[in-house]
């Protein structure tokens, strides 16, 4: 009669199953100490910070995807910002990217978040030192670990002081910047926005008055043409007196061939003398056309001198 197949399985295997047996209680019981001890909820809350901890390298967190924060999208969302809310948008000026620039950077430099610097600096006062002549400016800034630049313009907008900032209807441009730096030892942005109005240029009359050398040019013009008419007067006579003289010589000539040839010559002398007198009359007429310019053009400057003066009265 044939013996059961449990019976005959037992009789093969039941040295190898009271050895595993024997194996499985030995390391239990050995373990046992280190299985509690790790079931102790202060080591489990232990090793649970241990895993949530960055100085253990072995928990890999998920990438985020950073923008480029720049000036140009932070202008761009601060005008989108303005349109949704019916205001007309602000136009950028170099000058105040230039100063929320330096506010930028002078923040990460002397490690501060203010709006005036530890000297005493602040956006006003960068806007004077570069030329930026101003009837209203304003400032926002913020710090972080910004992600996306609609993330800084957000947090502008739920602040109310830089929500009015950016919503003003008395600002015309806008300047904006975003730097990188370490503040207190943590990777932190600064962002900067600067707001402005500029004054219009003041109006600064400069009274010119009429320069002394042109009025001391008119003064000799007119000696020398008081030396030409001088000239003139004494030629004037001279003529008048050698043509008399003429006159008188030709009624005794008698057909004397020696008194002809003296009346010819004196004829002669006095016809150059004439060209002289011509000449001379000439030079003294275009002396007296560059004199009157000359006294028109002291006259005018003259009296622009004396309105200007009255304007600034």
């Amino acid at each position: 009669m044939n013996e059961p197949a449990e019976s005959n399985f037992w009789k093969k295997y039941s040295i190898v199953i009271i050895i595993l047996v024997i194996i499985f209680l030995t390391v239990v019981v050995t373990n046992l100490p280190r299985l509690f001890d790790f079931l102790n909820t202060e080591k489990v809350a232990r090793y649970y910070v241990a895993l949530e901890s960055r100085s253990t390298d072995k928990l890999t967190l998920p990438s985020v995807s950073r923008e480029n924060l720049n000036t140009e999208s932070i202008i761009y969302l601060t005008n989108k910002a303005r349109a949704e809310n019916g205001l007309p948008q602000l136009a950028e000026n170099q000058l105040l990217n230039t100063i929320a620039e330096s506010r930028a950077r002078d923040m990460l430099e002397k490690q501060y978040f203010d709006h005036v610097s530890p000297t005493g600096q602040q956006a006003s006062d960068l806007a004077e030192g570069i030329g930026y002549h101003y009837k209203i400016i304003a400032e926002n800034i913020g710090s972080g670990d910004f992600i996306t630049n609609q993330k800084i313009v957000d947090g502008w907008m739920q602040s109310p002081g830089h929500r009015e900032n950016i919503l003003s209807t008395d600002v015309q441009e806008i300047g904006a910047a975003v730097l990188k730096g370490k503040m207190k030892g943590s990777v932190t942005y600064v962002a900067v926005q600067i707001f402005g109005l500029q004054s219009r240029p003041v109006k600064h009359n400069v009274c010119v008055a009429p320069s002394d050398n042109l009025l001391h040019d008119i003064e000799v013009k007119k000696a020398e043409i008081k030396s030409l008419q001088d000239q003139l007067d004494r030629l004037k006579k001279e003529l008048d007196a050698e043509q008399e003289s003429i006159e008188t010589d030709k009624k005794y000539t008698y057909d004397d061939a020696q008194k002809i040839q003296k009346l010819n010559e004196k004829i002669y002398a006095l016809n150059e003398k004439s060209r002289w007198y011509n000449r001379v009359v000439e030079e003294a007429k275009a002396k007296v056309t560059v004199t009157e310019s000359m006294v028109s053009e002291y006259n005018r400057v003259l009296q622009t001198y004396n309105d200007c003066r009255n304007d600034t009265r």
